[in-house]
């Protein structure tokens, strides 16, 4: 009897879930058939008289118009119509994105032939979701107008996340075609929810013929905006509880915006903040709700910023976190326990270090089980991170200063919004200073991440405090310098023989990988279970997690669990070690590859990221009659190849920093043969810019290649590129350079 009422419960709360799910399904239709109507009713003429004339044919695709409409309104002022599909908050929150675009090739044709969006969003908070609608309309060259009906196109598939996620397919887009596409996200916000920082870009890959921009803000909000790179100012209208803000631009070029671009310095854009309530820039300085303030002064952005830094350091001694500084005072005790003292010198490295080993490589009973490479992208709150540093490090004597820096892809000085415009870095108050920010697992100390190099940074005391009568000469502005090339360098060394099949190439190469071109190596290839060890030894934490758990009556299980989740995690990285290799040669091994880490650069003073692999691969081979063509130019990998279009070049280069890509190659020539070919391998090109430069010489029965590729700087002018293009077009010729193996 019990199984019976179990089974009749289970077969009406499923019966329930469905028609529970069928009425949202009809709720959301419901909301999307209006939201299209609405949209396609828009009366904007770029859309209804699309300006067809002047249309470059050259681009890929032209966007004849674009329109972002952004509503934050109280509930109380949107039509019921529109908000009965959700449940009932204070405000409504609904961000429109238009464009009409007109296809000229397949490449734009592919781009344009899906759309994947999320039908419903989860979002912080308790039963907030954002929802997405779409509408497409295929505008044919006689006029023709076909709308596509979403939901009999949609197809559910899961991403990388295992989320369900929705896919459109275009049917019948066809070059020559206009398509007309909308998305329209919208949610309902309770007060003092945050809302998402606007970013309206005046530009992008493809030329814009008309850009409009509508929003509508309730006098709730409090508005601040940053003009920047000469866009336009906003028409602003106040109205009866709300303002409008409205913008209107013609004839956007195409620019290289996937090519070496720092939008945010190089494209006129307009950035957003909308804050429920007023805005406190500190000191006083007020937005008060329903006002707006424009084109905000560097000096109160320091200000509010160097509030934030105080109150994060305050933060810092509070209860919770407080608990980090403790541990990493206690782990002080004990290293010097057992080995010797530590110098003053070596506090601010064994500090860093030591809260980075807590704060990304510790593991607690309660702490979820991740060991595999997903591990290694984690990031810390930097703000805290450098707090928790500045406490520590001020009881063990050591004052601090912070150092609020720009990011090259960032806004520059003088369009600043607000705080999260800089990146906050710590400064002892040394001697020698000691430069400290958190990257992730494998940031290392004093060194500064390429994104803030040659900026100028400004320095305040607000952490440090006063200076004392011992404390080096206080500098209020530093200049972050610029890596050179040589300190960011990926080496590889190969030796090359052939199989007795003459069908594969045997491979035995060693890795070393430098600078700025360290973290992504580390990220792709290392094991928490390795690194964890190497550390915690480094900073002499007597037992491992692994023991205290296996002592532990509670917890032994878990050393059990750990020791599954890091065979796991071999497999993973086994499979990681084999996209290295395809990756590099755009050819998968012929079978597992052999790999050994020499050398993991966990820390500054040992930097270099070291590595082994061996490995077979087929397809560089090719027999002609008793000869073999060896595909020799392919084993410097794959090479940056400049599309037509981008040419031509009218902005200025922002490269992620200067570096060196070196491979030196040692290619054993088979028995009975000899090598031709090796003459035409040798090339020089060397300018201001960069370098590309081979050389090739035949010893005994060895082909000897060394192959140096330089960007000489991080960013260079516009009238630079043409230089830039002939170090890039070299490289892209020799990757199709051979020689040929003749029977002596």
């Amino acid at each position: 009897m019990r199984l019976f009422t179990l089974s009749l419960c289970c077969i009406l709360l499923s019966a329930l879930a469905v028609a529970q799910s069928r009425k949202v399904t009809e709720k959301y239709n419901a909301r999307a058939e209006a939201a299209r109507a609405e949209v396609w009713g828009w009366d904007i003429a770029a859309f209804n008289n699309p300006d067809l004339s002047k249309i470059d044919t050259k681009q890929s695709a032209v966007v004849l118009a674009k329109h972002i409409d952004v509503k934050l309104l109280s509930t109380k002022d949107v039509n019921t119509s529109l908000i009965k599909f959700y449940v009932k908050r204070d405000f409504y929150y609904g961000t429109t994105v238009r464009e009409m675009v007109k296809i000229n090739d397949k490449v734009a044709l592919e781009e344009y032939s899906q759309i994947s969006f999320n039908k419903f969003r989860t979002l912080n908070g308790f039963r907030a979701k954002a929802t997405t609608i779409i509408g497409v309309r295929i505008i044919k060259p006689d006029g023709t107008i076909k709308e596509i009906q979403v939901d009999d196109e949609l197809v559910t598939e899961e991403d990388a996340d295992k989320k369900k996620k929705s896919k459109l397919a275009i049917p019948d887009l066809q070059v020559g075609d206009i398509i007309d596409y909308f998305v329209l996200v919208e949610e309902m916000k309770a007060t003092g929810e945050s809302i998402d920082k606007q970013m309206f870009v005046l530009g992008d890959d493809k030329p814009i013929k008309r850009y409009s921009v509508h929003t509508e803000i309730s006098d709730k909000f409090a508005i601040r905006y940053t003009t920047a790179n000469g866009a336009p100012d906003f028409a602003i209208l106040k109205r009866p509880g709300e303002t409008t803000f409205d913008l209107v631009v013609s004839d956007l070029p195409a620019l290289p915006t996937q090519l070496w671009m720092s939008p945010y310095r190089q494209i006129p854009n307009i950035r957003m903040n909308i804050n429920y309530g007023g805005y406190s820039y500190g000191f006083g300085l007020l937005v008060p709700p329903g006002g707006y303030s424009r084109n905000i002064k560097d000096g109160d952005v320091i200000n509010s910023s160097e509030i934030l830094a105080k109150e994060a350091y305050r933060y810092a001694g509070s209860r919770g976190p407080v608990e980090y500084v403790d541990a990493v005072r206690d782990m002080i005790k004990i290293y010097q326990r057992d080995n010797e003292k530590l110098n003053k010198d070596s506090i601010p490295y064994y500090v860093y270090y030591a809260m980075r080993y807590m704060v990304f490589y510790r593991v607690l009973p309660q702490s979820r089980i991740n060991v595999g490479l997903a591990r290694n992208m984690h990031e810390s709150n930097n703000m805290l991170f450098i707090s928790l540093l500045a406490f520590t490090l001020r009881e063990l004597d050591i004052k601090s200063d912070v150092v609020l820096a720009t990011n090259r892809y960032g806004p520059e000085s003088g369009e600043l919004l607000d705080a999260t415009d800089f990146e906050f870095i710590l400064k002892t108050r040394t001697a020698k200073p000691v430069y400290m920010s958190s990257a992730g697992v494998f940031s290392h100390c004093n060194n500064f991440s390429t994104d803030y190099e040659g900026q100028d940074a400004h320095v305040t005391d607000v952490v440090g405090g006063a200076q004392r009568k011992n404390d080096p000469p206080f500098a209020s502005k530093v200049k972050i310098p610029y890596s050179k090339p040589e300190e960011n360098i990926r080496q590889e060394q190969y030796a090359i023989s052939l199989d007795n099949k003459m069908e594969q190439l045997l491979v035995d190469r060693t890795t070393t990988v430098k600078g700025a071109l360290r973290t992504a190596a580390q990220r792709d290839l290392l094991l928490f279970e390795d690194y964890y060890e190497s550390e915690r030894k480094a900073l002499g934490v007597r037992e491992s997690f692994m023991e205290a758990f296996a002592d532990s009556r509670k917890n032994k299980s878990l050393a059990d669990e750990y020791t599954n989740a890091f065979a796991e995690a071999r497999k993973e990285q086994q499979e990681a070690f084999d996209s290295d290799v395809k990756d590099q040669f755009e050819t998968a091994p012929k079978a597992p590859v052999a790999f050994k880490v020499r050398n993991m650069a966990l820390r500054h003073d040992q930097p270099d990221f070291i590595y082994d692999t061996k490995f077979s691969l087929e397809g560089f081979l090719k027999k002609a009659g008793s000869s073999y063509i060896l595909d020799v130019g392919r084993l410097i990998g794959g090479q940056l190849t400049i599309k037509p279009e981008q040419r031509e070049r009218k902005v200025d280069i922002y490269e992620p920093f200067a570096r060196t890509y070196e491979y030196n190659i040692d290619i054993s020539v088979p028995a009975g043969y000899k090598v031709e070919g090796v003459d035409k391998l040798s090339r020089k090109v060397d300018n201001d810019c960069g370098s590309f430069m081979v050389t090739g010489e035949l010893t005994g029965d060895k082909l000897h290649l060394t192959v140096r590729k330089v960007y000489k700087h991080a960013f260079e002018k516009a009238d630079s590129w043409k230089s830039m293009l002939q170090m890039i077009d070299a490289a892209a010729d020799f990757t199709g350079q051979k020689v040929l193996f003749k029977k002596a």
